[in-house]
């Protein structure tokens, strides 16, 4: 199996503040659409790594499946795979194919703790999606994608959980994704297991992996996980509702020195928080929080800590004083770091930003609203 994309980051202080003004995010700059003279990018914004876990082959995966509602204990993988045999699941056609396979990680703990999500389907929840390759033509598995869910969505009597597009390989839409679960305490209650265990809860239903400000998917959730869903998330509570705009910040700036220019994108003084799974800083769903918030184009940006495994995690605007009844709307998901968005046109003149390095970034609320379509977005509670 292959790793999918890498993740390096370099440090680096935000815009300088001008003067101050309330604003909604800015339109997108020449910087991001591009110019004709623009003929070399240096790097540009880098989806974050969906390296899936090794404990995760395509043995375990059929055993999910296969469990249906009663799902896969954690307890009991280690077992499984001990007397399992790989070979014939890795063999077994997809029906969908394309993307690399990534491969990495630990087996999850189970969850505990005020930091770790609470029962059952939501913000935070763990998901584990197939990727596939073409060998002679046949499509076949070749890997795992490792990600986190944002919000929780419904579409008349479904329920969806949102993602990064990029956690979706394009020719296996129609293939279940997992996702590691601790089952609410009625399903213990009534027979069921009430330890953590692996889940198959559904399959793509919505999916857009357009780069930076346009990558968002949504797992559309089998009937039979309704009861499970919990639109809360961990910690901070919410969303209460969608972020629309109008903090007091600074608006998008041009900057020229011998020929060569620096966009920074609009700057609003915040804090943002998400729930997610990656490597070593969010394993299990630690909660964190991000300085500043950053707009450009149908992108927000922020600085903070994020590692491969994040990628879909939904971000919350932590006290939105523009709508105190909602203090904790829906910002965005998280995609992508920026290394360095720079271009060289033929004269050896460089074009820098809006996207600054080290920033963490990802799709505008109000873009994973257009691209949901039907699908609406589902409130949850405060803490």
């Amino acid at each position: 199996m292959r790793r999918r994309r890498c993740l390096t980051i370099a440090l680096s202080a935000g815009p300088v503040a001008a003067a101050v003004f309330m604003a909604t995010p800015a339109a997108p700059t020449a910087a991001e659409q591009g110019t004709a003279e623009s003929n070399a990018t240096v790097v540009s914004a880098t989806p974050i790594s969906v390296v899936g876990p090794a404990w995760f082959d395509g043995a375990l995966y059929q055993q999910v499946i296969n469990s249906g509602a009663h799902g896969v204990p954690l307890t009991s993988i280690s077992a499984l795979q001990s007397t399992q045999s790989t070979t014939a699941a890795a063999s077994t056609p997809c029906l969908y194919s394309s993307g690399a396979g990534p491969t990495g990680g630990t087996l999850p703990s189970a969850p505990a703790g005020v930091e770790r999500p609470p029962v059952g389907l939501g913000p935070g929840t763990w998901l584990i999606s197939l990727f596939c390759t073409k060998v002679g033509g046949v499509s076949v598995p070749d890997g795992f994608a490792w990600c986190t869910a944002n919000f929780v969505f419904q579409n008349s009597g479904y329920f969806g959980l949102g993602t990064a597009g990029h956690c979706a390989a394009s020719d296996a839409l129609g293939s279940p994704v997992t996702a590691v679960v601790t089952p609410p305490p009625e399903v213990c209650a009534n027979g069921g297991s009430c330890a953590p265990g692996i889940y198959a809860i559904g399959t793509f239903s919505v999916v857009r992996n357009n780069g930076l400000g346009d990558d968002f998917a949504i797992v559309k959730v089998y009937p039979q996980f309704n009861s499970w869903m919990r639109p809360t998330m961990p910690v901070y509570g919410g969303p209460t509702g969608s972020f629309s705009g109008g903090l007091a910040g600074v608006p998008g700036r041009t900057l020229s020195l011998g020929g060569s220019t620096v966009y920074t994108p609009a700057y609003y003084p915040s804090t943002v928080g998400f729930c997610g799974n990656g490597i070593a800083v969010g394993t299990g769903d630690t909660c964190r929080s991000g300085a500043a918030l950053f707009a450009s184009a149908t992108w927000y940006a922020w600085y903070g800590a994020s590692t491969p495994g994040d990628s879909g995690s939904g971000v919350e605007l932590l006290g939105d004083y523009v709508t105190p009844l909602a203090p904790v709307p829906a910002v965005a998901d998280l995609t992508h770091i920026i290394i360095l968005y720079a271009s060289i046109n033929k004269n050896g003149q460089v074009t820098e930003g809006p996207e600054q390095p080290a920033m963490i970034a990802g799709t505008q609320i109000s873009r994973i609203l257009s691209i949901a379509g039907n699908w609406k977005l589902v409130s949850g509670g405060l803490p």
